[in-house]
């Protein structure tokens, strides 16, 4: 699940970032988004990195670290590319959490699932501020 842990560190770097650099009309109910966004990209690549280390007895954080800063390597431009940006992670997230699910645990199954809930509602909220 390295490749799940760094995309969620990813987002959650992205986010942050695009939560410092929101401005414009938009910028209170911007900055309030990925905010909340970041927030909960955190807690989600606790949960999986926890999960790692409690059934594989580790979890290699620096390379984790490093391919987060691979997978989303610029800065958001804008309101606008940031959110189309966290989209497409989203879908990958979810595309991510389907292909781990097969012959997982039950807790970890829980797991990816509920990971894959919480992106879809994500993904519906920025697909309404896109519209």
């Amino acid at each position: 699940m390295n490749d799940l842990a760094a995309l969620l560190r990813a987002m959650q770097l992205y986010a942050h970032a695009a939560h410092n650099l929101a401005k414009g009309k938009t910028f209170f109910e911007d900055h309030e988004a990925f905010a909340g966004f970041y927030g909960e990209y955190e807690a989600d690549y606790d949960s999986v990195v926890e999960r790692m280390i409690g059934l594989e007895g580790d979890a290699d954080i620096a390379a984790i670290t490093k391919a987060a800063c691979d997978v989303i390597n610029e800065n958001p431009e804008s309101s606008e590319k940031a959110y189309s940006v966290l989209l497409a992670s989203e879908k990958r997230l979810c595309k991510l959490a389907t292909e781990h699910n097969k012959g997982a645990s039950l807790g970890t199954q829980n797991l990816l699932q509920a990971l894959a809930d919480k992106s879809e509602m994500r993904q519906y909220k920025i697909k309404r501020r896109l519209a």
